[in-house]
């Protein structure tokens, strides 16, 4: 089938460039107050596959950088779609239909609610999961077996959507020629031109039961050959790309890949400083020595909780919060910088436990860039959904699963106690800047420890 000009598009939105498509597992979280842009990695990947496949020209366009774009007529259009933004993106696919364009999505969200919007609303011809990018180009030629390929036709057989990941060995480089990276930014490595960058997809672990990661990327780690990460890297200083940033769930999970993967990226002496996200459980020193050596500026690693009864039960990490401090000390000791990535709001959590986690920031000594705080959300195809479906907990709209909005309550958590938890983050941001006296700290820990004294009393006394 002849596709015509190509054009994959990041479709501008009413969250601006708050809205980060690539995390959550790709269903795209709202990242108020973060002044980074990260570029649309998976419609590079689209490109590049496409190209290889002989498609006619193609263009990768983000639209919260170059505005709003028209489609030719008899064009082919492929819009990334999150989940915060559905409606939204979905106007922009009738949009471009209208054009006279042939239009797809391209979405991580697993849930037949959502596709339905998309070909109802959007008038799209059919939803490209991830595991159907190494064949995009028979699924756009009307290849409907293709794994990851959602039609009309198909949008209720459950049997269709079982995720099916191809081989990662044979697909091409990213078309990162076809972007312009300079505005792209990452604050803690490069304040322009960076790019992002998979070395590996899925996650085993059981926190699955509200991270969306293992639902887009499937519970198996698959990898990439450490050559083509070589590649990737030289292909990155070719381009004068000055940065890159992993989007692995869990960079560093099969320990000697790390270690091979590092001493390949500081023997290809690209110069290009990196950024990546794993587990605590996944580094030791000689793992932050190696990736200090290749070039690895900083970590992003899950806490989720600064509380040791909910590290032991529901944030099913079973993390040993002896062993965070440790890695603190570490990585401090090795200039690696660091973002601890914490989340309030899952079921058995209280005000008190919400105390523990913000006194253990406070006891790091953490900087306000040196953590974020998120707020549970109940995405589609989890169990943590089906269970706050199941119990009607859920009261926000779509729109607003953002993880920095309430949008669920719990049978110890009100609504109102997690807007309120929202608000006593942005006061635990101010406090940790550099400026934040010892006072002011002070002071914020009091309110919220009466906070979280009067809950507990009112257990005790009900």
């Amino acid at each position: 089938m002849r596709l015509g000009n190509v054009m994959l598009v990041s479709p501008k939105t009413s969250f601006g460039r708050d809205l980060q498509r690539t995390y959550a597992g790709g269903l795209g979280t709202v990242c108020k107050d973060e002044d980074f842009l990260l570029p649309p990695l998976d419609l590079m990947r689209l490109a590049g596959v496409l190209r290889e496949g002989g498609a006619g020209d193609i263009a990768v366009v983000d639209e919260e950088v170059t505005g709003t774009v028209t489609a030719t007529p008899g064009s082919t259009v492929i819009c990334q779609v999150s989940l915060p933004s559905l409606h939204e993106d979905a106007g922009r696919i009738a949009a471009f239909r209208a054009q006279g364009a042939r239009c797809y999505a391209y979405a991580s969200i697993r849930s037949p609610a959502q596709w339905r919007v998309l070909f109802e609303q959007g008038g799209c011809e059919g939803i490209l999961l991830p595991e159907s990018i190494t064949s995009a180009r028979a699924a756009l030629d009307g290849d409907t077996t293709v794994p990851g390929f959602v039609t009309p036709q198909t949008l209720l057989d459950p049997g269709h959507h079982r995720p099916r990941f191809g081989d990662l060995a044979a697909e091409p480089l990213p078309a990162r020629d076809l972007v312009d990276h300079t505005p792209y930014m990452f604050p803690p490595i490069a304040l322009t031109g960076i790019t992002s960058i998979n070395g590996s997809f899925g996650c085993p672990y059981p926190c699955r039961f509200y991270c969306p990661y293992p639902l887009s990327e499937g519970r198996k780690i698959r990898t990439y050959p450490v050559e083509r990460i070589v590649a990737e890297f030289r292909q990155c200083a070719d381009l004068g790309i000055t940065a890159a940033v992993f989007r692995d769930p869990v960079f560093s999970f099969h320990r000697a890949r790390t270690l091979e993967m590092c001493r390949a990226i500081e023997a290809a002496g690209t110069g290009v400083p990196w950024w990546c996200e794993t587990r605590i459980d996944r580094l030791d020193e000689e793992v932050v020595t190696a990736l200090v050596a290749a070039g690895c500026v900083g970590v992003e690693v899950g806490v989720e909780s600064g509380d040791p009864d909910m590290q032991a039960t529901a944030v099913r990490k079973h993390l040993d919060l002896d062993a965070v401090r440790r890695f603190h000390t570490l990585a401090r000791t090795m200039h690696l910088k660091l973002v601890f990535l914490f989340l309030v709001g899952l079921p058995a959590e209280t005000r008190m436990s919400i105390r523990r986690t913000f006194d253990f920031i406070l006891e790091l000594g953490l900087s306000d860039t040196e953590f974020n705080l998120s707020i549970i959300t109940p995405y589609p195809g989890t169990e943590l959904h089906q269970i706050a479906t199941r119990n009607g907990w859920i009261d926000g709209e779509q729109d607003a699963f953002t993880s920095h909005h309430a949008v669920m309550h719990t049978d110890l958590l009100s609504v109102a106690d997690l807007e309120q938890a929202t608000s006593f983050v942005d006061e635990l941001h101010a406090v940790c800047r550099p400026a934040a006296t010892p006072r002011e700290r002070a002071e914020f820990q009091k309110r919220l420890h009466a906070w979280s004294d009067q809950d507990d009393r009112d257990r005790r006394n009900p």
